[in-house]
């Protein structure tokens, strides 16, 4: 989870999707959503849901002697190198280390490895005139004004390359006067302000990091005409734990510990949009850009800065939960005490520069056209320890591993696997959007799923996984397969269900884990959204019980370092390992199952779950505008219901050496995920084409569900006319896609 990534537990609180089976005697569920529960039976939480659709796969043994094969020590060293120095995208060192990833898969014997390298529109900050948050007197004279870098606090960070803080695409300019704390920046906070008569227009809004992207922060407060934006990490949210120092004595941020991160809300390269930015490529200029770049100057600063500004910034009290662990008294503003204000100085410069993908290649014995493909991105903003290299480094081993078990046996994936280490994707997805939009014709016709790790290890406490619904029961399968690096647990699906289990709306236990709805922030998001590749996204947690956080404290500071992973994280790589063992035992079940393992029918219920909270969300309010929804909706569920299970019934009775007959069903598997895109995407989103799942637009890290129609009715005025039609017509899309989707899986003659 970089680009818009900070908070993986914030990307789950926006959807309830549980899941059932149909077709199985075992009834299944899931919930969507990390901590928003839905109302249902549960089952035994001893004994995960069976999975009866998997027909000649990789035998047992075959499949352990592979993941027994991945070698935590050689994870540890790669990750050593991976974060020696800082590397962020499009400057040398992470040109150096692509062509070190390139020189790798090369020397393991990879079948194939390429570069695809793309021009592209980045962001840095001007060394020279660096910028600067500053508290000035009545003469306009500075009295404190905020650090160029972040403190050095052991040997790792004292290194040249050093990126300061900053936000990538903020808007270059000075502003200065008055300011108004803002808590999170969300939309319903600024009702909060509104309601008690504070506007913050031509204001500088101070926010906290935390609960939604970073860049929808600032493009609320612009359009609430904020003059400019800074955020800040509280102690509330990154060192809450009194009992044990900050970094480099714990894992908790620092004081002069500062979030980098892209501001810029669009979906890969800004002035190619929809097209790869290859050196051919039409590129449009900056200011017609759409979504547009950040139109008001934003800087990052650390705790210490924030808690100056906050000691002088007068105005009646913050609500009590607006308040965090700064030494202060928190108010709202908008004026300081003794005349004082705020100055806002960013010289942050936008540049064109070259990034490139390293894409290896595993061809399949028998289907060597179908593609699983697994990936992970390998900028960072500094060292990136944690994001991305954590992940880089086992992608790099369980590729050893997998060309190791091809040389040393007689197997050989029956499909692809292709790995990908991905580029920029801090700055906004922009490697694996590239690709996608370069190669999309392949990845619709092709791509089997899209296996992504980001973050590899944040915490001991459990898996954590979420993707598309047919992936679910492969993630169940699979984590059976994975022992445990906590003894407690026999394997990986005993500690998820029994450290995350979903619960209903009475807090019963639903004997089953939580499955997570996928926003935005990391690179599976083009993937589904534009391609319609099944996805999935692999982590290791922090104990959320415990802690109530948006993230791991360090991300996205110069403390992100190999020191840290080793000394407070996972000191003996075993929870790296292991997820890496369940990456591979994903990978392979997708490769050699003979038919695909899609359960069709968890796609079913994920709708009806779906239908479900659309009516207890806006229910009230559709049945007055829109009469009849509900009911039309039901039935075109229902046909696919219908449709699910009897194709699922025809694949349990399918007779797999005949491979025609294996064939033509997977490629009918192969179609449902891109059936529910729309060639013309959604309202005012169209690089977004999936019409059930998207980010939310007012958060890209979330999940949003039916998210055009959930767009569109976002503070929708009954008497908004032109409004209402453009919800009737995007209603009909949603209808129509349905059907189209459900045609997909009747009989390939008789379809109509």
């Amino acid at each position: 989870m970089a680009g818009p990534k900070e908070d993986p537990t914030s990307r789950c609180c926006f959807s309830v999707i549980c899941f059932f089976t149909l077709c199985v005697g075992l009834t299944v569920g899931i919930v969507i959503g990390m901590y928003v529960l839905c109302d249902d039976d549960g089952g035994d939480a001893t004994r995960p849901p069976t999975v009866e659709m998997y027909k000649d796969t990789i035998p047992d043994d075959t499949l352990q002697a592979i993941l027994s094969g991945v070698d935590k020590t050689k994870i540890e060293d790669n990750l050593r190198w991976l974060s020696e120095l800082p590397h962020i995208a499009g400057r040398e060192r992470n040109k150096e280390l692509g062509q070190r990833i390139y020189n790798y898969w090369r020397d393991v014997g990879l079948d194939q490895v390429r570069t695809r390298e793309y021009d592209v529109l980045l962001s840095y900050p001007d060394t020279d005139s660096p910028n600067i948050v500053s508290l000035v007197n009545k003469s306009g004279s500075p009295i404190y004004s905020s650090p160029q870098t972040e403190k050095i606090l052991t040997p790792e960070e004292n290194k040249t390359g050093v990126v300061p803080p900053f936000l990538a695409f903020a808007k270059a300019g000075a502003v200065q006067g008055d300011l108004v704390y803002v808590n999170y920046g969300r939309v319903e906070d600024y009702v909060t302000l509104s309601n008690n008569s504070i506007n913050v227009t031509n204001k500088v809004v101070l926010a906290r990091y935390g609960k939604i992207f970073r860049g929808d922060k600032v493009k609320i407060a612009s359009l609430h005409g904020a003059s400019g934006v800074i955020i800040y990490s509280d102690p509330h949210d990154y060192a809450p734990d009194n009992t044990t120092g900050p970094y480099p004595d714990s894992w908790w941020l620092p004081p002069s510990g500062t979030q980098r991160g892209t501001i810029d809300v669009g979906n890969g390269d800004p002035l190619t949009p929809g097209y790869p930015a290859t050196e051919t490529a039409y590129r449009i200029q900056e200011k017609a850009v759409d979504p547009p770049l950040p139109s008001i100057p934003a800087h990052a600063i650390d705790a210490e800065v924030a808690e100056k500004i906050l000691s002088y910034l007068d105005g009646p009290p913050a609500p009590p939960d607006w308040t965090g662990n700064l030494n202060v008294t928190y108010k709202l503003g908008p004026s300081f005490r003794d005349g004082v204000q705020v100055r806002l100085n960013v010289s942050t410069k936008n540049e064109q520069r070259r990034i490139s993908d390293v894409v290896g290649v595993i061809q399949g014995a028998e289907e060597p056209d179908r593609y699983v493909i697994l990936g992970n991105h390998r900028d960072a903003w500094v060292f990136g320890a944690m994001d991305p290299s954590g992940g880089t480094a086992i992608m790099l081993e369980i590729s050893r591993a997998l060309k190791h078990a091809i040389n040393t046996t007689n197997w050989r994936p029956r499909r692809s696997i292709i790995l990908c280490s991905w580029d920029a994707e801090e700055y906004g997805l922009f490697g694996s959007t590239e690709f996608v939009e370069e190669y999309v014709k392949t990845l619709t016709t092709r791509a089997v799923a899209y296996l992504n790790v980001d973050i590899a290890v944040q915490g001991q406490y459990s898996v954590f996984i979420g993707g598309s619904p047919l992936l679910y029961r492969t993630a169940l399968s699979a984590t059976q397969q994975v022992k445990s690096p906590n003894p407690e647990f026999p394997n990986l699906y005993q500690e998820w269900v029994t450290r995350l289990e979903a619960r209903d709306k009475r807090g019963k236990g639903l004997g089953r884990p939580i499955y997570r709805n996928l926003g935005s922030g990391s690179d599976y998001t083009n993937m589904r959204c534009q391609a319609g590749v099944p996805v999935l996204d692999l982590a290791y947690l922090f104990d959320v019980t415990k802690w109530d956080i948006p993230t791991y404290p360090l991300y996205h500071s110069e403390y992100e370092t190999f020191y840290a992973v080793k000394n407070f994280v996972d000191g003996n790589f075993t929870y790296h390992r292991a997820i890496g063992q369940l990456w591979l035992a994903v990978a392979l079940e997708l490769t050699d199952s003979a038919i695909l393992p899609f359960n069709l029918s968890d796609y079913a219920e994920t709708m009806s779950r779906l239908q479900e909270q659309l009516e207890v969300d806006m229910g009230d309010v559709l049945d007055k505008n829109l009469p009849g929804y509900n009911a039309n909706l039901t039935q075109v569920i229902d046909e696919f219901t219908e449709a699910a299970a009897s194709f699922m019934s025809q694949v349990a009775n399918t007779n797999t050496s005949k491979p025609l007959v294996v064939r033509k069903l997977n490629d009918q598997l192969l179609q449902l995920e891109r059936a529910f895109l729309d060639p013309h995407g959604l309202p005012d989103r169209s690089y977004y084409r999936h019409i059930l799942f998207a980010p939310s637009s007012h958060n890209q890290y979330a999940g949003a569900s039916f998210p055009g129609l959930v767009d569109l009715l976002f503070d929708i005025e009954e008497s908004d006319t032109s409004q209402w039609e453009k919800v009737k017509q995007h209603f009909s899309v949603i209808l129509f896609t349905i059907q189209s989707a459900t045609s997909t899986l009747r009989d390939v003659v008789h379809f109509m």
